[in-house]
């Protein structure tokens, strides 16, 4: 199965970044760009790509234990933008931050990599820098020129902030249509507030 583990985006997050959208996404040519559903939103923590039957349950194992030991994270929106650039256009996302001086999510994800290292024995701890987004629409040719006028017209994005106290794993299910995504497990974070211990020693 390809694996990935992700933050999901709360209900009411995701009306109001979809109030945001309905008037982004008309800055956008819909010939250029395929848009993501809102129901399949979601902050991806780190990829895993094809993992066998035995190895989903020892990275389960190993994602319960970092969450369990991970405090709850404060997100709010930030900027918006395209990956990698905006002469070679393939994604463009929302972006997402922490308050400022608190680095849990940034944490979270490196132990998430680590995780998939232990269980799945791939390099996901090493992957490029990490920067929060959701991704809602993808070019449908690739490399595409973005038209920088056209985005600079995009309104700014609403101020929104909420917690987040748990993360989840997700089977990625790839169709002519789009990517389909099925919840596999739920980890909750410590909401108490509790700092990784044994685990969190050394993350990278």
């Amino acid at each position: 199965m390809r694996l990935f583990a992700a933050i999901e985006i709360p209900q009411p997050v995701q009306d109001q970044i979809e109030l945001w959208w309905q008037e982004a996404r008309g800055h956008l040519d819909p010939d250029l760009w395929r848009e993501v559903p809102p129901h399949l939103w979601h902050l991806t923590v780190a990829f895993y790509g094809d993992v066998s039957g035995d190895e989903t349950d020892d990275l389960a194992e190993e994602l319960a234990e970092y969450a369990s030991q991970s405090s709850e994270i404060h997100l709010q929106l930030k900027n918006y933008g395209v990956f990698p650039n905006a002469s070679k256009a393939n994604v463009f996302w929302v972006g997402v931050q922490e308050k400022p001086d608190v680095n849990h999510l940034k944490h979270l994800t490196r132990c998430c990599r680590r995780a998939g290292h232990m269980a799945v024995h791939k390099r996901t701890a090493k992957e490029t820098s990490f920067q929060a987004h959701i991704t809602v629409a993808r070019s449908k040719a690739h490399n595409q020129l973005m038209d920088m006028q056209r985005m600079q017209m995009i309104a700014a994005l609403p101020e929104i902030d909420w917690m987040v106290g748990r993360i989840h794993l997700y089977h990625s299910i790839l169709r002519p249509e789009g990517p389909q995504y099925r919840r596999l497990e739920t980890f909750d974070l410590n909401t108490a507030g509790q700092r990784m211990s044994r685990k969190s020693l050394s993350p990278d």
